[in-house]
């Protein structure tokens, strides 16, 4: 018997053609929220990867590899890049046991960013792999810190040498202090930097999704997120 031949339709072209501008239109109204998310998401990992490598390096010093150790920051408008450096004792012992050493005549400059032998280990070296100190590089055309330009603060076993250096100084004169938080958040269109009172440590805008890195002069690391429904700092 002849099998009956099965009547088999496909789609036209204006049926895919409406299917099509169907999916263009979901697609279009979810990528926003997809990429908000995404970028959300980004930020948090960055700050918090800033947080392990300040651990890290700090972690060095309590286990007595490093004495004397830095955590180095420079933003730009393509990157923010955060390195880790040490210090090893008979280096330091050098300096000071040396009286007329920069160590001991300025305290300022100890915790030096222009001299590139001033640490035995550097994160940034191009031929380093020393798995002890670190580099981090965070995107600087999404996300933004409180400042732009090279900021340091280093740590030693006892807190006897916390010393900062660049942006991570505030003061003048005999007034000097070092700075113990940095901010990160999603850059927005208008702003290249945080805006963030330095006096109050509050958002003096509505930024997305600003986060602070803070720490001691022993080495003590949190990250806090603001909070714009309360009004707070909200440890992470």
């Amino acid at each position: 018997m002849r099998a009956q031949a099965k009547n088999i339709k496909g789609f036209n072209i204006l049926e895919l053609a409406v299917v099509l501008v169907i999916v263009g239109v979901i697609s279009a109204m979810a990528y926003p929220k997809f990429s908000d998310w995404k970028s959300k998401r980004e930020i948090r990992d960055a700050t918090l990867k800033i947080k392990s490598l300040m651990l890290g390096i700090n972690g060095q010093v309590q286990r007595g590899l490093y004495v004397f150790v830095q955590v180095y920051v420079n933003v730009t408008d393509k990157d923010i890049t955060v390195i880790s450096k040490g210090m090893k004792s008979d280096t330091l012992a050098s300096k000071v046991n040396n009286g007329d050493n920069v160590w001991n005549t300025d305290a300022l400059s100890r915790c030096n960013i222009t001299d590139t032998d001033y640490w035995d280990d550097d994160g940034g070296a191009e031929d380093n792999s020393i798995l002890q100190v670190q580099k981090l590089v965070i995107d600087g055309e999404k996300f933004a810190s409180n400042f732009t330009g090279e900021g340091a603060v280093c740590f030693s076993k006892d807190a006897r040498w916390f010393s900062g250096a660049g942006n991570f100084v505030s003061g003048a004169g005999g007034d000097i202090s070092v700075d113990q938080t940095m901010f990160l958040c999603i850059k927005g269109k208008e702003t290249s930097t945080c805006a963030v009172d330095e006096s109050t440590g509050e958002p003096t805008t509505v930024i997305d999704n600003v986060f602070s890195i803070d720490w001691t002069r022993f080495g003590d690391i949190n990250v806090d997120k603001w909070s714009p429904l309360t009004n707070e700092w909200v440890l992470q």
